[in-house]
């Protein structure tokens, strides 16, 4: 039987593929919760308890925990960690606020241009929004669809949540939790042991609750760390996502099923990214615009519906892919991957600054 240690091969792997696809199915997800005004409608709520958005965010952050944790474990050095999480996430992230600021706000206000121009809360959109504590920021006298949640970019709530998902690792690493099997085990499963016992209580359910969030994404990200460090100890075949889909029914009505979405949603993530054929993974040639599609998607969504009344959530996600794919290929090859480029002179930068701290 082969382990998750056999089909791991540099970066030759399906998670490209695997985010750009949930990335996708979170704009999928949100067309129906935007057409129609209802944040519970949409596929597999009635069969799952949630929508296929809260799945798809699922996946990102067991991807996360697996890729990030081997970001980590190649070279174990906070500055280039730092740079590399920092020139990923914010560039994109103030450049999308920005034309959301000048775009789509101007559009979608009810106020009149000038005072929409000269209102502080216009330029504090963008430092807000940066600073992720604010991602799900409004702008002034624009009103979305969706009278539960006035985020103008709603996706972006989760941002701070991967950040610090990334800082917790980092800080793992820092400690010495990859250092030896014993010590990432002595560390790991108290950590583990904890989120999934907190999984059980009944406010772990509530999604509107800042407490489910850290469980759900601490419990995807955690396992897809494990999963990278133990990848010669788990066997990865389609019988295991079989065996996991089958307990996650089993407990569908207890209170355990919760952890076990998450130990279905991780298995079935790593088996999609490693296992199938290498034609797949000619999707990586392409670019990686995951990131651009999930933050760029909800504002044109809320444009879209407001000037073309009566869009049913179907149309809506036919016009908003192509318009939100064009702009996440721009951000992706003219911003994003320069970026990323540079990410060794700011690690040096940072080191260079850590030592002038270090060395008053």
């Amino acid at each position: 039987m082969k382990h998750i240690a056999d089909h791991v091969s540099g970066r030759d792997n399906n998670f490209n593929l695997i985010r750009f696809l949930a990335a996708g199915t979170v704009v999928f997800a949100h067309s129906f919760i935007v057409a129609t005004g209802d944040r519970f409608a949409g596929p597999l709520v009635a069969a799952t308890g949630h929508d296929l958005g809260y799945h798809a965010v699922n996946v990102f952050f067991v991807a996360s925990g697996f890729l990030i944790a081997g970001s980590w474990n190649g070279t174990p050095s906070l500055p280039v960690f730092l740079s590399a999480r920092l020139l990923r996430l914010w560039p994109a992230l103030l450049l999308c606020s920005a034309l959301v600021t000048l775009a789509v706000g101007p559009a979608l206000t009810a106020l009149p241009l000038h005072d929409y121009l000269h209102d502080r809360g216009t330029w504090e959109f963008v430092p807000r929004v940066a600073s992720l504590i604010g991602a799900s920021s409004t702008l002034p006298g624009v009103a979305t669809t969706l009278a539960t949640d006035p985020a103008v970019d709603a996706p972006l709530w989760t941002l701070k949540y991967e950040v610090l998902c990334y800082l917790a690792l980092a800080t793992f690493g820092l400690c010495g939790g990859f250092s030896t099997p014993r010590r990432f085990w002595l560390w790991m499963v108290p950590i583990m042991l904890v989120l999934a016992a907190s999984s059980l209580l009944p406010i772990a359910h509530d999604v509107t609750h800042p407490f489910d969030h850290i469980i759900r994404f601490g419990l995807c990200f955690g396992l897809g760390t494990i999963a990278f460090y133990a990848a010669a100890r788990i066997p990865l075949t389609a019988w295991g996502i079989v065996a996991a889909f089958a307990a996650a029914l089993l407990l569908r009505d207890t209170i355990f099923y919760e952890f076990s979405l998450c130990l279905l949603t991780a298995y079935a993530t790593i088996w999609a990214a490693l296992v199938p054929s290498a034609f797949l993974r000619n999707f990586n040639r392409i670019g990686d615009y995951s990131y651009g599609l999930y933050i760029y998607a909800y504002p044109i969504q809320q444009l879209l519906t407001q000037r073309i009344p009566r869009l049913t959530s179907l149309m809506l996600f036919a016009l908003t892919m192509p318009v939100a794919l064009a702009l996440a290929t721009l951000s992706w090859h003219w911003l994003e991957r320069p970026c990323l480029a540079r990410k060794r002179d700011l690690a040096v930068w940072l080191q260079g600054l850590r030592r002038v701290n270090s060395n008053p």
